[in-house]
């Protein structure tokens, strides 16, 4: 296994830490969906983050329909968290909202960590 696939499992598996962290001490707390929304804006930013900082090293700019969906997918969930964090509104809506977010953001990472895992990959990067 090359290194970089190697640091991106650790990657994984560190997230994941801190995702099952956030969960036990949000619901030992009663703020859940408090920090559900600040670990759902952090995880919306990255991800936009690092697709900006590829497009910015790749020299041919091909930008498929998918990728569109999910990064304006991923700034609907950073706009959402982020307005969740500053109001803090009452409405049982935001809070299914962030669960299941979270759960969706939980699932994708448990799912890479699997693939990363099952089979053998020459290079990830």
């Amino acid at each position: 296994m090359i290194k970089s696939d190697q640091l991106v499992i650790v990657g994984i598996i560190a997230i994941l830490f801190i995702q099952t962290t956030v969960w036990i001490v949000g619901y030992s707390i009663h703020k859940l969906s408090y920090l559900f929304s600040f670990v759902n804006s952090t995880a919306a930013i990255i991800l936009i983050g690092y697709w900006i900082i590829n497009q910015l090293r790749i020299q041919q700019h091909c930008i498929e329909c998918r990728e569109i969906i999910v990064l304006c997918a991923e700034l609907l969930v950073a706009v959402i968290s982020i307005f969740t964090i500053v109001s803090h509104p009452v409405s049982t809506g935001y809070k299914i909202v962030q669960y299941i977010i979270f759960g969706i953001h939980f699932t994708v990472l448990v799912a890479a960590l699997i693939f990363m895992l099952t089979f053998k990959i020459n290079k990830l990067f």
